[in-house]
């Protein structure tokens, strides 16, 4: 269940972050009125995000033995018409393989699920809120959102959550090694149950898998209760600019095509 649980998550995060991405630039157009502008805008409300996506893949690289050469926290449009919010460069040499490169282009995303989950732990007590929810009080549960809201600076811990959820998940470049590695992997996970089956070994290889996915699903719930608060202002706020300007932004390339890579 920790698998689907996250699984689900994950899809149901994509697709908001989609819809944030294209509607937080759309703001950010309606807000300066040039598009250039608006890019600019647009960057720095997501840079802590990016800031820990790219620095995430360039430790990754070093750490697994791969030489990196430039990393830009800038944006800048690519060819085909899409943003790209940072790049770290890295070399492939005949060394490189794909677990390797999937690993680098994974690091975000553990990246920013740790984070998530530390501010969530040590910041909001979410397990206390978890709590509350499972005790069904009403009373309880009000205690502990109250308590919630109150903690120091929630904006700002708020915000750190949106910046980071929404520019952790991989980009199509960390994509690039991904079947391959599953492949290998699908291959491996056989050859352990295979010859596991019937010992202890494959239950304690279980469990830490199924705590993995667990806390993934956790940061990804999070991510998406924040982002649900956060829609629920950029929508308004979009709306409200239009009718100031007298504009609207029209949506005419997929949402989320820009990125971090």
């Amino acid at each position: 269940m920790p698998f689907l649980w996250a699984a689900v998550s994950l899809i149901i995060l994509l697709f908001m972050q989609r819809w944030i991405h294209a509607h937080l630039h759309g703001v950010s157009l309606l807000l300066v009125g040039r598009p250039e502008a608006a890019i600019i805008v647009y960057a720095v409300v997501l840079f802590p995000g990016v800031l820990l996506h790219e620095v995430s893949h360039w430790l990754t690289a070093n750490l697994l033995g791969v030489r990196t050469g430039g990393m830009s926290l800038l944006p800048r449009r690519n060819p085909d018409g899409t943003l790209q919010l940072g790049y770290v460069e890295y070399y492939k040499t005949r060394a490189f393989d794909p677990i390797r490169e999937s690993l680098i282009g994974a690091a975000p995303l553990l990246a920013g699920t740790a984070v998530i989950l530390l501010i969530a732990r040590h910041v909001f007590g979410v397990t206390d809120l978890a709590a509350a929810i499972v005790s069904a009080d009403v009373n309880v549960l009000a205690d502990a959102v109250t308590q919630l809201l109150a903690t120091p600076n929630v904006l700002v811990w708020i915000y750190l959550i949106f910046a980071v959820s929404n520019a952790m998940l991989p980009s199509r470049s960390d994509r690039h090694a991904w079947p391959a590695f599953f492949v290998i992997m699908f291959i491996f996970t056989l050859a352990v149950a295979f010859l596991a089956r019937g010992t202890t070994l494959f239950d304690n290889l279980a469990r830490p898998v199924a705590v993995l996915f667990g806390y993934l699903g956790t940061a990804f719930s999070i991510a998406i209760a924040i982002d649900l608060i956060c829609m629920g202002v950029i929508a308004p706020l979009e709306w409200l600019l239009g009718r100031l300007r007298g504009a609207s932004v029209v949506y005419g390339r997929p949402p989320g095509e820009e990125t971090a890579a």
